[in-house]
């Protein structure tokens, strides 16, 4: 995946976070993690990205509805 795509990745994902974001004050808890979530999609899309499409799919697979 090139660069760009990740850049339009986080684009898609970020502004689904920022809806999220929004319906909490900036001061709870709830905001605080879904800032510390898009950071650290950011991170994993620019840093170790290859790493972290694996632990994705692995994740993904070991994931229950529970």
């Amino acid at each position: 995946m090139t660069m760009k795509e990740r850049i339009d990745l986080f684009e898609v994902d970020s502004k689904l976070l920022e809806s999220i974001a929004r319906r909490y004050e900036e001061r709870s808890k709830e905001y605080s993690a879904v800032k510390h979530a898009a950071i650290a999609l950011w991170y994993a899309l620019t840093e170790g990205h290859d790493r972290f499409r694996e632990y994705i799919a692995k994740f993904e697979g070991d994931l229950t509805p529970e």
